[in-house]
């Protein structure tokens, strides 16, 4: 429940507090006055948007600020959500800079304008001038029939399941699309694979191929030169070791002579040793080189392969061409990962599809179970607004696709004369049947809703005398349950207030500004009065005033 509205430097607005009702507020002036002014301040706290241009004074910030009263709606959770201080008041605002940048407080805490628009929409339902055309759209009709119906639980449940399946239909479109570009690459790739394959690198077997290949093709060579080695150092009749003798026993022959002799000796016999060993490694060496011209080929034959497949995917190394394989297979599971998860989107889609067709179905019911009381009651309204003749209908069809609200198409239907057909709202009613229909149908669904404020701007438009006084009794029943605030041009409307504010305009020799007073109850009879016949109202208009608000 709105407390109190305080503006500052808004649009005509310098400055004003309002303090309204629980019960009906009614706010009255001339046209021009500003009274919707009053209801842009407002919007600017229920988190409408908002530019430098509301500001009077460009020097200075706008401020709309509202206190509330919250006490009653069980919104201690969307507090602890929102990680705020709760308490049962509490203060929104509202500021808005000359360049145009807008801040949000709720208890002086910084607010984005979304977590604001989540509060507020659980506050205040705010009813402009020429909403009523709402009651044509089939999204509002369907609102306004659930929220009779109490049926918004059961379709918030559908909603977001909903959500959930067009969120898995979207991901089936991608995935099927990924799928038709995969069908194009996967023969190639396949095919590159398999020739990768067949090959079977070996990471170490292939590392030497060219090494190997080259020992092979010089088998001969090789093991001529080894094998000529050993002879030339122990079989040769000059070989290194026979000399190599032959110098030691020379050497022994001298060492008594001189000390480096035998030096000279030891290191022979270290060369002896090395030169022994050297043969042994030498035909060791010859032993092992295969002589087989047929392996020769066959590793000729396979390098021939890698090179290929090397100047192909052009790499310089088996390594390389190993990456290439695994990224390939890869890619190739890639795809088949894709097709997984497009069978499991496919069961998560039937599963989903099941789920809400078991919801649309109860919520079909739950609606249908209502809408002939809804139709009674919205029937018995007109009466009461010297609409006797006129008829109203719920038009309720299922649909064979999933909608974003069930499986029902709504569509609200008016006869406005006795044996008139049945058509949408929009095509038959007058402008004043629409604000009729609209009052009607907002003060049933409201009687459903555990919405706090409701405020109407004009929707006694188009009407007057016996209707209008009509309209303001539903509005004064409607305000037993709701606070209401409604800016009217009817007198008859106006009588019903439990608090009463005149919007004015107040010119000095410079500007004008727009101001607000709260009525008294002599002021309120000449406001009414005026209202009935002009400024300064007549003896008769203040009598009838009187009768009006006295009734």
């Amino acid at each position: 429940m709105v407390i109190r509205l305080e503006i500052n430097n808004y649009a005509i607005i310098e400055e004003l507090v309002i303090d309204f009702s629980d019960r009906l507020n009614i706010i009255t002036g001339e046209t021009g006055s500003g009274k919707s002014i009053l209801l842009g301040a407002l919007g600017l706290i229920l988190g409408k948007r908002a530019d430098s241009k509301v500001l009077l004074n460009q020097k200075k910030k706008c401020i709309v600020e509202g206190i509330f009263s919250i006490e009653k709606y069980g919104l201690e959770n969307f507090f602890k959500q929102e990680d705020l201080d709760y308490e049962d008041q509490i203060v929104i605002r509202r500021e808005i800079n000359a360049e145009g940048k807008s801040r949000a407080f709720i208890n002086d805490t910084p607010v984005n304008l979304k977590t604001l628009q989540n509060l507020t929409t659980q506050l205040v339902d705010l009813h402009e001038q020429f909403e009523n055309l709402g009651i044509n759209d089939n999204l509002q009709q369907i609102r306004m029939l659930d929220a009779f119906a109490h049926a918004i639980e059961t379709r918030v449940k559908y909603e977001q399941i909903f959500k959930d399946y067009r969120s898995e239909l979207s991901k089936l479109s991608s995935l099927e699309d990924r799928q038709r570009d995969a069908v194009k690459q996967r023969d190639y790739l396949t095919f590159q694979l398999n020739e990768l394959l067949e090959v079977q690198i070996d990471r170490k077997k292939d590392h030497n191929l060219e090494e190997r290949l080259s020992e092979l093709d010089h088998a001969e060579e090789i093991t001529a030169v080894l094998n000529g080695l050993a002879y030339g150092i122990e079989e040769s009749e000059m070989s290194l070791l026979s000399q190599i003798k032959e110098l030691r026993i020379q050497l022994q022959q001298i060492e008594r002579y001189h000390p480096d002799a035998r030096l000279l000796q030891e290191r022979l016999n270290q060369s002896y040793l090395e030169m022994e060993d050297i043969a042994l490694e030498a035909k060791k060496v010859a032993e092992d080189i295969d002589l087989n011209p047929a392996l020769a080929n066959e590793l000729r034959l396979r390098l021939d392969k890698l090179n290929a497949l090397m100047f192909k995917h052009q790499v310089s190394d088996t390594e390389a061409l190993l990456e290439i394989q695994e990224n390939l297979d890869h890619q190739l599971q890639d795809f088949s990962d894709l097709d997984d998860e497009i069978e499991k989107t496919r069961k998560r889609l039937t599963g989903l599809r099941k789920e809400l067709s078991t919801i649309a179905e109860e919520l079909s019911a739950i609606r249908k179970d209502h809408i002939t009381t809804f139709e009674k009651k919205v029937s018995a309204l007109l009466k009461e607004l010297k609409m006797e003749y006129a008829a109203f209908k719920v038009g309720i069809k299922k649909s064979n696709e999933l909608l974003p609200h069930g499986q029902d198409e709504i569509n609200f239907l008016f006869a406005p004369n006795k044996g008139s057909e049945f058509f949408e709202i929009k095509k038959v009613a007058s402008g004043g049947e629409m604000s009729r229909l609209a009052l009607i149908v907002k003060s049933l669904v409201a009687g459903s809703l555990q919405m706090p404020t409701l405020v109407f701007d004009e929707i006694d438009s188009g009407v007057s005398g016996d209707v209008a006084k009509k309209m303001g009794e539903i509005l004064s029943r409607l305000s037993e349950t709701h606070q209401v605030v409604s800016i009217t041009h009817s007198p008859q409307v106006a009588a019903r207030a439990h608090r009463h504010f005149t919007v004015f305009k107040e010119s000095t020799g410079k500007d004008t500004k727009t101001k607000v007073r709260l009525l008294d109850d002599e002021s309120r009879i000449v406001e009414i009065a005026t209202m009935l016949s002009s400024s300064p109202p007549s003896q008769a208009a203040m009598a009838s005033a009187k009768e009006l608000i006295a009734n």
